[in-house]
């Protein structure tokens, strides 16, 4: 829950830093914030734990957030295309080898801290949660496999795993991820990495992972696309050193 709940606001921080969101594909996100709404709705009619309840709304407004924020840098950039134009064109900068590493150590480096914070925080969330926990683990074991519930889990799983084939294509035709937040995409893998943990670890009965296997198909097969879009990553920035070291 605690990678969730930042998942989005590394790439709110690259748009910003950017004044632009062109990097992002907006299909990409569109398809993502229909797949949060049909989650929200199957978490809900389907009585899941309340994490998944919480994280579904949660990401319906960050997801909104993006585009809101992709379509403002496009109206500003829209309005000031004359004043841009009569600008005066800035000398190209030569990136040596040492400027490439460099932000990719530092960028290292945040990522790593901000998983030690992440998990320190998913911790005291836990042991907060058991003060509010009472007969919770009775309520989960009464869930009843619901028609319309699953209908909008599926759904949702389905849009998950779609989603992210807009973004590769996107960075496969630009050959580049520039303006890709890496932090979005590692802490996306995380959360689902340990939201599919704490699924499987509560129990194995075959009832309730039938009940769960939308979200779990969901988020657990979204892992395949996020690594091929670290692979992209890679290939990418070594181009981008190999580059470097013929203009230098």
């Amino acid at each position: 829950m605690a990678c969730w709940m930042i998942v989005g606001i590394p790439q709110l921080y690259e748009n910003y830093k950017r004044k632009s969101g062109d990097s992002v594909s907006l299909t990409f996100v569109y398809i993502w914030l229909l797949g949060d709404l049909f989650n929200l709705l199957g978490a809900i009619l389907q009585n899941l734990i309340l994490p998944v309840v919480l994280i579904a709304i949660y990401h319906n407004g960050i997801d909104s957030s993006i585009i809101l924020q992709i379509y403002y840098y496009r109206f500003r950039r829209n309005s000031s295309y004359l004043d841009e134009e009569i600008t005066p064109l800035q000398p190209v900068r030569i990136e040596t080898q040492t400027s490439v590493y460099r932000p990719r150590v530092n960028q290292f480096w945040k990522i790593l801290i901000g998983f030690v914070g992440v998990c320190l925080a998913g911790v005291i969330m836990y042991y907060i949660s058991t003060l509010f926990r009472n007969n919770e683990a009775s309520k989960d074991d009464q869930q009843k496999l619901e028609l319309l519930p699953q209908i909008f889990g599926w759904c949702s799983a389905m849009l998950y795993l779609g989603a992210r084939i807009p973004q590769i294509i996107k960075n496969h035709k630009s050959q580049s991820t520039d303006g890709l937040s890496l932090a979005m995409f590692c802490f996306c893998v995380l959360g689902n990495v340990t939201f599919c943990s704490s699924i499987l670890l509560y129990s194995t009965e075959f009832n309730y992972i039938l009940i769960n296997l939308p979200w779990l198909l969901g988020n657990g097969g979204t892992l395949m696309f996020d690594f091929v879009r670290f692979n992209y990553h890679d290939i990418y920035l070594i181009e981008t050193d190999d580059s470097s070291k013929t203009l230098t």
